[in-house]
């Protein structure tokens, strides 16, 4: 590896110039060497730790987005596409980033990031004040020396390290940040950093040198508005979450479901109707709702979940033993995540998925959805789901049904989760607390006071 200095805005283009093509450019405003002197590049992953509950949740929004932003994308379990939201808005993953166009890199040299929680007291659509949280960024001009990392291509395929450009998940509208970034996801590196062997040259200048090669980028251009960036613009839907344990004096407080730095003002002193701002509740804590005048008696397994549970990954299991035992004895299970499920449907969300029992050994598997402007619960109903028999060995079988959901998905989400939840009470991760009741361990079972019914608007 060389290690170079550039005195001037000529000496800089010149030396990126000797370099030719097959690099990737990595900018940092500060130098971090290890102990055998070779820069130390490692990912957000080894630099900060994985949560992960967060990260499954991140991950499966992520996904969500992908899918229906992006023309073609099909789940193949790509880690590097996978993990590029995270990395990009705010998680973190076990990539390094790193960018196809110097100047890039040279601007991310040359401009220190910078962020502080601030909280924000505005109206929901119902005139309700609320206090919102927000993670507010910003990328401040340094001063003194920034460091340029060039990456050889040839030596990370050589070490058996991807190099993912994310052009492979650019949108069919706008213009993701990593899209403007001219992004790569280098790795996965999962024991360590980036090895010094794939690091061709550590370039170093003065910020204002930097800076001055970087040209016209600004934040605004590499990390762009929700009306540009339709990825940023969909997180940013997503409902806020009350802050628990933390004293309201009368004005409750909320955070985003998924925080991420904000660059810009993206609140309204009269938030909209879509802005569900979701006290924690489980539908067993509600009363009837009030235009409801009779109850349908239904013998009801309710097993109360996680996002780990809830969002995780897994194959689809047909064999289903544990489920099955249930619905021997109920007509019906609530599988209810202890938060809302965000599908971009204005102020309908997912509270959880159902399994009921029909004739002919046909169950229906469908997800309860749930109308929830701003701070209110304004109706809770079922989204069509799929139907499947159980035949003697316990196996289910997809079959056809007059009254199957028409939107053309597979909704194989909801199915991977019966496989979960079949195997986490097999394992008792979902304890039984009484009868018809189980509930994930560490999770809180109570309902905040707050969250019931509200009234029309």
């Amino acid at each position: 590896m060389e290690t170079l200095h550039c005195e001037t805005l000529e000496e800089l283009r010149v030396t990126i110039e000797r370099f030719g093509p097959g690099v990737l450019y990595r900018g940092q405003v500060q130098h971090y060497p290890s102990s055998n002197g070779l820069p130390s590049l490692p990912t957000s992953f080894q630099r900060q730790g994985c949560v992960p509950d967060l990260m499954i949740k991140w991950t499966y929004y992520a996904k969500r987005a992908l899918q229906h932003l992006v023309l073609g994308w099909k789940e193949t379990g790509d880690i590097a596409t996978n993990q590029a939201i995270l990395q990009h808005y705010g998680f973190r993953s076990f990539f390094l980033d790193a960018s196809g166009d110097p100047r890039v890199a040279a601007w991310f040299a040359s401009n220190k990031f910078e962020s502080k929680m601030e909280v924000n007291l505005v109206e929901d659509c119902f005139e309700d004040p609320v206090w919102l949280r927000t993670l507010n960024a910003c990328f401040v001009p340094t001063e003194g020396i920034g460091h340029l990392y060039l990456i050889s291509q040839k030596s990370l395929r050589q070490s058996g390290i991807q190099a993912v450009h994310l052009s492979e998940i650019a949108t069919d509208q706008g213009a993701p940040r990593y899209v403007r970034q001219d992004a790569y996801m280098v790795g996965p590196l999962i024991q360590s950093g980036l090895s010094g062997d794939c690091i061709l040259c550590h370039i170093t200048a003065s910020a204002e040198v930097l800076r001055n090669f970087a040209g016209e980028y600004s934040v605004g251009w590499l990390f762009p508005e929700p009306s540009d960036d339709p990825v940023y613009r969909e997180l940013l839907a997503m409902p806020w979450e009350k802050l628990r344990h933390v004293p309201d004096d009368g004005i409750e407080a909320f955070r985003r479901s998924l925080e991420l730095p904000e660059y810009s003002w993206h609140l309204q002193k009269h938030m909209p109707p879509r802005s569900a701002m979701y006290r924690p509740f489980w539908t067993r804590d509600l009363p009837p709702p009030p235009a409801c005048e009779t109850a349908t008696a239904t013998q009801m397994a309710q097993l109360l979940c996680g996002s780990s549970l809830y969002h995780g990954a897994s194959t689809p299991r047909f064999i289903l033993p544990e489920i099955n035992k249930l619905l021997e004895e109920y007509d019906e299970i609530s599988i209810e995540l202890d938060g809302l499920v965000y599908h971009g449907m204005d102020t309908r969300y997912g509270k959880g998925v159902g399994i009921v029992k029909m004739p002919e050994d046909i169950v229906c598997v469908f997800e309860y959805g749930i109308d929830h402007p701003g701070l209110r619960i304004m109706g809770i109903g079922r989204f069509y789901g799929l139907h499947y028999r159980i035949d003697s060995n316990g196996g289910w079988e997809r079959v056809t049904h007059e009254d199957d959901c028409t939107c053309g998905a597979d909704h194989a989400e909801n199915f991977s989760l019966l496989g979960r939840i079949d195997l986490s009470l097999k394992d008792r991760w979902l304890k039984y607390v009484e009868p018809g009741l189980y509930v994930q361990n560490g999770i809180d079972l109570t309902s905040d006071p707050s969250a019931t019914w509200g009234e029309s608007y």
